[in-house]
């Protein structure tokens, strides 16, 4: 059994792979533009004043990061806190809605 092969047209055969490099040259044009803005600012503005904008744009991204940090600490603080109060509630709650309470954390902490 003889195959016929089929006549495709020319771009077909590398579909995503041509797609992969218009994009990746996309890329790198637009990276190329803003090293050469960068460079253009340097040359206007001196070293020194570009160095200064840059560290001042790092020390503000410093303290986002610090004060997500704080957040994320007293968010946690607040779940564990929350976390002591139902445990507490689940080990002193009454009667046989207590007792099935008990039972359901014990069967979650051995399986989980």
């Amino acid at each position: 059994m003889s195959r016929r092969q089929r006549n495709r047209p020319a771009g077909k055969g590398a579909g995503p792979r041509a797609s992969d490099l218009v994009t990746e040259v996309a890329r790198l044009s637009r990276e190329l533009e803003e090293t050469r803005a960068k460079l253009r600012a340097v040359e206007r503005d001196g070293i020194a004043a570009v160095t200064a904008r840059r560290l001042a744009a790092l020390e503000e991204g410093q303290q986002v990061a610090r004060g997500q940090a704080v957040e994320a600490s007293l968010a946690r603080s607040r779940a564990e806190a929350e976390l002591r109060t139902l445990q507490r509630a689940i080990t002193e709650a009454p009667g046989p809605m207590g007792w099935l309470l008990r039972r359901a954390a014990r069967r979650l902490k051995a399986g989980g």
